[in-house]
């Protein structure tokens, strides 16, 4: 096993004078004090966001996108790196970004209302902190439906002690398209009046089918179509490093590669005991990192595959001794499966001390209204009809130096990716050794099934707590966490 310290353990990873404290939004990380905003070359990476007109499925549609791509611009650090990076709104409206999975200062984390008020049309803001982790994570507006018309890209943290060897690290970035405008599909779904009903042989483990709320257009792997699939050629015998995040709206992905093995190694930048499984999937908003082996004269079709849809998205890795080839067909994805259950940490991940503070999450939703809640209430986005509560009434109360249990019971027929921001946790299994439970910072929660989760409150503020399905979050699906002193 790797010798890797965790992120749950040990000390408070911030030191925080009594002041900061008085605030619980920390102007301080890591014992550092704040510095200026860079200027000129010194500014890692820069990220105008603007709307362009787009047509991967033949039908033009108003995409949101950072420098002008879809994904945007790859962004790359190392571990003990200062981040920074400067936003330039060109969008007609209001926009943030979030950090996905990054454990980082409150005031930092992009949640218009709780952590920022929105960077306005026409302004810019610079983010900047120092970096903990290493991994594979990703950022995307956090404003409306603007995720769900790309604006989003992948975020990669190097780690300086890699203990696996690679010949190539390669992104994967998976996304959904619809070609009308999110806004009004959403409309749509809170009339009633949208009909998802396809054929797929892939279901729930309970013999379900697989619930979906959109009839997307299409999917895309790096911003490339199935007709035109993303292609890359590498040495022959070449040892492969894919680093596969879900940047989807609300797709869940089933993956797999036509003939390779996949050598799982992480999820959510988290190292996990390796494991080799024929295909996988990628609840919305998760990562998997796996290690593949292109030999000579070889080509394998990467699929990915919607649950609940019947398209997929389609990339090729090639031996540069030979031509591709594209199989456009979907697979049976027949052999042994990632059992997320299995999931095994290298490191102990236990705690010290049983929970201080455990609370029920029970996620509900009306599918004829449209009307998605945790614990009865609905975060009062920008599409919730019903009214009658406040942002500040939607908080679980925690104390620094905490360990917190969410026990998340889904009385729903659909699934839920629910995401914690600023924290990472371990989630534990029914029938598995708690103390080597796996660290997420996404989890996926079953229709009708329930999952816990426990965490250190260590990272003071206010910190958003909500399904990464962006029509639940946009119908009201969020609640947050809070430090009180």
């Amino acid at each position: 096993m790797m010798n890797r310290r965790s992120l749950l353990q040990g000390a408070l990873a911030v030191p925080l004078g009594a002041a900061v404290l008085a605030k619980l939004q920390p102007a301080a990380w890591a014992g550092e004090t704040a510095k200026a905003m860079p200027s000129g070359p010194e500014i890692p990476y820069r990220l105008r966001l603007a709307a362009k007109q787009w047509a991967p499925f033949g039908v033009d549609t108003t995409a949101l996108l950072a420098n002008g791509t879809w994904p945007g611009t790859e962004l790359r650090f190392s571990k003990g790196d200062e981040f920074g990076v400067l936003v330039e709104n060109a969008l007609d409206g209001p926009t943030t970004i979030h950090w996905h999975g990054l454990i980082l200062p409150n005031l930092e984390d992009g949640v218009p209302g709780v952590t920022q008020a929105p960077i306005e049309a026409g302004k810019t803001l610079f983010y900047g902190f120092r970096l903990r982790q290493t991994g594979s994570y990703w950022y995307h507006s956090h404003v409306g439906l603007q995720l769900q018309q790309g604006l989003s890209g992948p975020l990669i943290i190097e780690d300086p002690d890699e203990p696996y060897s690679y010949d190539e690290d390669l992104i994967v970035f998976m996304s959904d398209v619809v070609n009308p405008s999110p806004d009004s599909i959403m409309e749509q779904l809170l009339k009633n009046d949208l009909d998802v009903s396809v054929s797929d042989p892939f279901i729930n483990p309970d013999g379900s089918k697989f619930a979906t709320d959109v009839p997307y257009d299409g999917l895309l792997i790096n911003g490339q179509p199935p007709s035109k699939p993303w292609t890359k050629a590498v040495k022959p015998g070449s040892r492969v490093r894919l680093r596969l995040i879900n940047g989807s709206g609300s797709t869940y992905f089933r993956v797999a590669i036509d003939g390779l093995t996949l050598q799982v190694i992480s999820c959510d930048g988290e190292p996990i005991v390796p494991v080799e499984v024929e295909n996988l999937v990628l609840a919305t908003a998760q990562r998997y990192d796996v290690l593949v082996t292109v030999p000579s004269g070889s080509s394998h079709t990467l699929h990915a595959a919607a649950l609940g849809l019947d398209k997929q998205a389609l990339g090729v890795l090639h031996s540069s001794d030979i031509t591709p080839v594209v199989n456009d067909q979907r697979p049976s994805f027949g052999g042994p499966g990632l059992v997320v259950e299995n999931l095994t940490s290298p490191y102990e991940t236990a705690f010290s001390k049983a929970p201080d503070k455990t609370f029920e999450v029970r996620l509900s939703g009306n599918m004829e209204r449209y009307l998605w809640q945790m614990n009865g209430v609905s975060w009062p986005e920008a599409f919730v009809k019903f009214k009658g509560i406040t942002i500040e009434e939607s908080f679980y109360d925690v104390q620094l130096g905490d360990v917190v249990r969410f026990d998340l019971v889904n009385e729903t027929p659909m699934v839920h990716p629910m995401h914690l921001h600023g924290h990472v946790f371990r989630v534990l299994q029914q029938g598995r050794d708690p103390a080597t439970a796996p660290v997420r910072d996404t989890v996926s929660v079953p229709p009708h099934g329930k999952v816990s989760i426990e965490f250190l409150a260590d990272n003071p503020g206010k910190w958003f707590w909500h399904c990464h399905n962006v029509w639940h979050l946009a119908a009201g699906m969020a609640q947050g966490v809070r430090y009180v002193i």
